[in-house]
């Protein structure tokens, strides 16, 4: 008789197959308990029940293919390859794996095999790289219908599917009650908890439509918890802060007005505003909490430097947190700029740092001696203590989870007295929503563009079109113009993942052989990123590939 098995939510080694290895790749995703890995739900569904005709693809088609394999090859050298040959309808197809070969070390020739990816065409070699591919015993068990996790290549799909089946046959079986009751679900138009799991992470329908719909449907039920579970959460944030004491702050509009005036442009109203509402909460007695949202190039920056300029004339110091290290060091250069006419200390925390500057910068934050520090996660150690922290800036607000901000926003100083928060996001959330979302923050829109920025023109293309975009890269970068290729993902586990900064960098290589292409992303090193930065701004890179990191600065 086999033992039953008893799953504690806090202990993910309670799952079969999860060791500490596996536990520390499920933490970087976020899922720290068995409730977390439930609720991980997949980005998207893949439709797998209709066969590519491999007769008719073209390159940069998404392809699902079965075929036999003819031939293995593992190549030789540092980073070795394993190239497959497959036989799809009589026709060759190379199967190319450059990462972590040996997970595939199962495949043998004359495997069965099923194929989804994208197809690329040169001449007369059709290609896939790094495409998912089963092994096919009995064809009536393929799964049709399959959910996709972004899983940022930390886990193979095959092992998140089999742990999230696991705990939802496991929590089936238990028949756990709602937290909503019946009355509730009808109408709120959702369904009941195990429906929406068992449609999100174990699609039953074959027909792909059906699925889809289902999966949609049952998405809104866990939009609809989550919105629930924050309006509380802020309830309680909102609560809390209203009794929080702040420092007093010595607002001089004379100086204010100095500094304003020695900027290099004229604030639009929507800016002159956002001042007007930060300086009259920074005459009250408690703390403060406000987003300042608008879209990038708004001049949300300047208004949260002009913030932190009151709090240095009130001789009290500010925090910067930025979610990358190239940001924050953008984030320095550009206060060191504005405030280059006053005797402000600016300084940056970031992981990077040597110990000995690391724990010079923790020291004179400390004893006072620096009055604005930007600096990433490293701000939010409980060993950082400021002398007299009234301002906490958190740009791109919604990269931080709610714990990580709390905990960055809390008191800092000796005696208690909390500081005044600023969030800023360009996400384009509409009103409405971010006031649910954000309930209990006061609340700022930037909805003006300073003077002479020009328009951003935004197309959908089919990726089907992409020989037009390439085109049109050629004529940019031909009279001498930057071309940045934007990636959801540094690297895939699979093609049918998101696009990611390597496979597209390998792409362009090949199609624009005569243009320098860089790549950036955050997990490149300071000096790495630096000379990338640096290649572009002297016209030595033509085309850059790189992940969202470009959007935050």
């Amino acid at each position: 008789m086999s033992k039953q098995i008893i799953l504690e939510d806090k202990i993910l080694e309670s799952l079969p197959g999860v060791g500490n290895a596996t536990r520390s790749k499920l933490n970087s995703l976020g899922i720290f308990r068995i409730t977390d890995l439930l609720l991980f739900l997949p980005h998207q569904l893949i439709d797998k029940s209709i066969v590519s005709e491999v007769d008719s693809i073209q390159s940069g088609d998404n392809c699902l293919l079965i075929g036999v394999i003819e031939k293995i090859v593992i190549t030789k050298g540092f980073k070795k390859n394993l190239i497959l040959t497959i036989n799809v309808k009589n026709k060759r197809i190379r199967v190319r794996f450059m990462h972590k070969i040996i997970i595939y070390k199962y495949l043998k020739e004359k495997d069965r095999v099923r194929l989804t990816g994208i197809i690329y065409i040169k001449g007369s070699v059709v290609e896939m790289i790094h495409p998912e591919i089963e092994v096919i015993t009995d064809e009536r068990t393929l799964e049709k219908v399959i959910p996709l996790y972004n899983t940022k290549r930390v886990l193979g799909q095959k092992k998140i599917r089999k742990l999230i089946k696991f705990v939802l046959d496991y929590v089936i079986k238990k028949k756990s009650d709602d937290i909503f009751d019946n009355n509730f679900l009808e109408f709120m138009n959702v369904p009941n908890y195990i429906d929406a799991l068992q449609a999100c992470h174990s699609p039953a329908d074959n027909n792909y439509d059906q699925a889809i719909e289902k999966f949609e449907y049952s998405r809104r039920r866990f939009v609809l918890e989550e919105l629930i579970s924050r309006s509380i959460r802020f309830e309680k944030i909102k609560a809390e802060s209203s009794r929080n004491i702040s420092y007093s702050f010595e607002l001089s509009r004379t100086r204010i007005s100095k500094l304003i005036q020695s900027l290099s442009f004229k604030l639009t109203n929507s800016q002159s505003l956002a001042v007007d509402d930060i300086i009259e909460k920074f005459r009250g007695e408690f703390a403060s909490t406000r987003l300042i949202q608008g879209d990038v190039g708004c001049g949300k920056t300047i208004v949260s430097a002009i913030a932190a300029f009151l709090s240095f004339d009130s001789g009290l110091q500010t925090a910067f947190l930025a979610p990358t290290e190239i940001l924050v060091d953008q984030h320095a250069s550009y206060l060191k700029k504005v405030f280059s006419d006053y005797n402000i200390n600016i300084a940056t925390l970031k992981n990077n740092l040597k110990k000995i500057e690391k724990d010079r910068v923790i020291n004179n934050l400390k004893d006072g001696s620096i009055d604005i520090v930007v600096g990433t996660h490293s701000l939010i150690s409980a060993n950082i203590q400021f002398q007299k922290l009234g301002l906490c800036v958190i740009d791109e607000q919604h990269k931080f989870g709610i714990n990580q901000r709390l905990s960055f926003s809390s008191s800092r100083s000796k005696s208690n007295i909390a500081p005044h928060v600023i969030y800023l996001s360009a996400t384009p959330i509409p009103r409405s929503l971010s006031l649910v979302l954000y309930q209990g923050l006061d609340y700022t829109r930037i909805i003006e563009k300073p003077k002479n920025r020009q328009n951003i023109i935004t197309k959908l293309i089919n990726s089907q079109n992409r020989r037009n975009i390439f085109s049109k890269i050629k004529n940019l970068v031909s009279k001498r113009e930057k071309v940045f290729w934007v990636c959801p993902s540094i690297s895939s586990e699979n093609s049918t993942e998101l696009e990611s900064v390597y496979k597209t960098s390998e792409i362009l290589n090949k199609e624009f052989k005569d243009f320098n292409i860089g790549i950036l992303h955050g997990q490149l090193d300071e000096d790495e990123s630096d000379s990338i930065i640096n290649n572009l701004k002297d016209g030595s890179l033509d085309i850059l590939v790189c992940t969202t990191v470009i959007e935050v600065g």
